[in-house]
């Protein structure tokens, strides 16, 4: 069913809320959707690729098919203590590229490359 969905491109950061705070709660994806779902059932939609990074406090947690969605789409992962004392892990939007960083390197090598 997620191949009927078209190719996701990601908001620029400057559109993009900036931090939002999810605690014990089930972090999924409804109908393309980011959705928080509490212990009530009470489901809360999060517009995709709205938010540069969502940090799961203590009592959140994640379908496999949600951190799927924030690598697709740019947002940044970060599972974080209560009210964000402890960084505990982050994720890495896009995933790790090489091609960046062998680009960075070719810069700073090669005295042959005139950077414009």
């Amino acid at each position: 069913m997620a191949d009927l969905l078209p190719p996701l491109k990601p908001i620029a950061i400057k559109e993009r809320l900036s931090i939002l705070f999810i605690e014990k709660g089930q972090l999924d994806v409804l109908d393309g959707a980011f959705v928080v779902v509490d212990k009530t059932g009470v489901r809360t939609h999060i517009p995709v690729g709205g938010v540069a990074c969502l940090m799961l406090e203590p009592g959140t947690r994640t379908s496999h098919a949600a951190v799927a969605l924030a690598a697709r789409v740019g947002t940044l992962l970060v599972w974080v203590g209560e009210a964000g004392v402890r960084l505990y892990s982050s994720g890495q939007p896009g995933g790790a590229r090489a091609d960046r960083l062998l680009y960075q390197a070719k810069l700073a090598l090669d005295d042959t490359v005139v950077v414009k």
